[in-house]
């Protein structure tokens, strides 16, 4: 018995798998999918910015990104990003068909690691009293800050405390709700950026 034959690319069922009659890099299928796809990287922190946030690379985001950029007549479909390719499984008889998809990750700074090369923050936490509390708080504070969308600019010892430098004002507001701390809260305009006025607030916590 002859085997089948590719009528498209000429290989048998001998070299390469097949599906129906053709094989499966040449099955005919309803697929419209990007020639490629492009995603910034940051170079310092290693995020990925997809649907315009910036997040830690995870392939199961990304393979649902990409794929959300594919449309067809398939069921259900998934994207190996060490491959670079995305397979489908079509609608009607479960056939898996491979299609190649290269990613480019773009090379960029977030804003985020921009903001902390150039030393920003939008707020001061300044703890003062007891040395034992205050570096108790401070150590407590720091951690909690890290699992947020903000950063830590510096950490400066000061006569009776310490002073924690944030990227993010309203992270520490939020953070000083969920911690239960009473701060005497006060505002100073910095600047204006596009005519917006731009604020720069201190948290005054006495331990």
């Amino acid at each position: 018995m002859s085997a089948l034959v590719c009528p498209k690319c000429g290989r048998t069922e001998n070299e390469v798998e097949f599906i129906d009659a053709f094989c499966k890099d040449d099955y005919p299928v309803k697929i419209k999918a990007p020639d490629r796809v492009e995603i910034e990287q940051c170079t310092r922190c290693k995020r990925v910015r997809i649907q315009g946030e910036w997040a830690q690379y995870n392939p199961r985001k990304l393979s649902d990104y990409v794929i959300g950029k594919c449309k067809g007549e398939f069921d259900s479909a998934g994207y190996d990003p060490d491959r670079q390719v995305a397979a489908f499984i079509m609608r009607g008889n479960n056939a898996k068909v491979e299609r190649p998809l290269p990613l480019d990750l773009v090379k960029t700074i977030c804003q985020q690691c921009s903001r902390m090369s150039g030393g920003y923050f939008e707020a001061i936490i300044q703890l003062r009293g007891d040395p034992i509390r205050v570096l108790g708080h401070a150590q407590m504070i720091l951690k909690r800050l890290s699992k947020k969308k903000t950063f830590v600019t510096k950490e400066e010892e000061k006569d009776g405390g310490v002073d924690l430098y944030v990227g993010n004002s309203k992270v520490v507001v939020a953070l000083m709700g969920e911690l239960g701390l009473k701060t005497l809260m006060t505002k100073k305009l910095v600047g204006r950026d596009q005519g917006k006025r731009l604020y720069r607030t201190t948290f005054l916590v006495r331990l």
